[in-house]
């Protein structure tokens, strides 16, 4: 995956990826469950961060159980020691996945990163066994266009399209992710949609600021945004009187036939 921007061995990486599990992690769990994951699965992890949810899926499947974490950098995954827990160096873009080897196979926020994400999907797909499940989470970030404030959209602009500059994505695409996992021959799709409210000082709102000083030199370098406009930005991501919509969450989950 060439030139992704957010890298695992930054050093507040561990952080920031922990503010984002906190908002996120609970959904995740929720619908796992509602799938019917238990005892004994055979789980896969694409792009498993700081391991949040690697880590529970391995106390939810058991010793009869296994998950398999991937990430393509895995600095924040080898300290997870548990005998039915595998981190593994894996990039989805070109490298390919055992044939029908996981009951069930999960990403979160991954495919705004990819410029062919159907390509990601088909792979996953392919990697789950008949009757099991896919689960895919997205973002799209519409939301934020409904905020008073147009420093916060711009400055929200320009963070998500900086993000995902190196894959000539945007992040203002996953309203279509429902009509993707329809095209991968699945059955039984399902969805939903969530939109946070974000607070000023909040541990959501401090994910997007952190993850603007990770990306602080390539937003200004861009042109996307002036420091000017970013500072005040900033002042309002750490103000509690601010209330703006973060990303839009959007979750899509299909079986395989068999």
């Amino acid at each position: 995956m060439a030139g992704y921007a957010l890298d695992n061995s930054w050093e507040r990486a561990r952080r920031r990826l922990s503010l984002l599990e906190q908002h996120l992690d609970p959904m995740t769990k929720r619908r796992a469950i509602a799938l019917g994951l238990g005892e004994g699965w055979n789980c896969l992890e694409v792009g498993a961060g700081g391991g949040s949810i690697a880590t529970w899926l391995s106390d939810q499947v058991g010793p009869t159980g296994k998950v398999v974490a991937t990430d393509i950098n895995t600095a924040l995954l080898q300290d997870l020691q548990r005998p039915n827990l595998e981190p593994r160096r894996h990039d989805i873009v070109s490298d390919d996945l055992p044939e029908g080897a996981f009951d069930f196979v999960h990403t979160r926020w991954l495919l705004h990163h990819l410029p062919q994400p159907d390509v990601a999907i088909a792979r996953m797909v392919a990697a789950v066994r008949p009757g099991g499940w896919l689960l895919l989470e997205e973002v799209d970030f519409f939301p934020v266009h409904t905020s008073e404030s147009a420093e916060y959209r711009d400055f929200m602009v320009a963070l998500t399209d900086t993000v995902v500059k190196a894959s000539g994505r945007d992040c203002f695409w996953a309203r279509a992710l429902p009509q993707l996992v329809a095209r991968a021959g699945l059955s039984k799709i399902g969805g939903e949609g969530d939109f946070p409210l974000l607070q000023g000082g909040s541990p959501s709102a401090e994910f997007f600021a952190l993850t603007a000083e990770q990306m602080h030199d390539r937003m200004i370098a861009s042109g996307a945004i002036s420091v000017e406009r970013m500072d005040h930005a900033l002042r309002l991501l750490a103000s509690p009187d601010f209330w703006a919509f973060g990303g839009g969450g959007v979750a899509v989950w299909g079986q395989r036939p068999g």
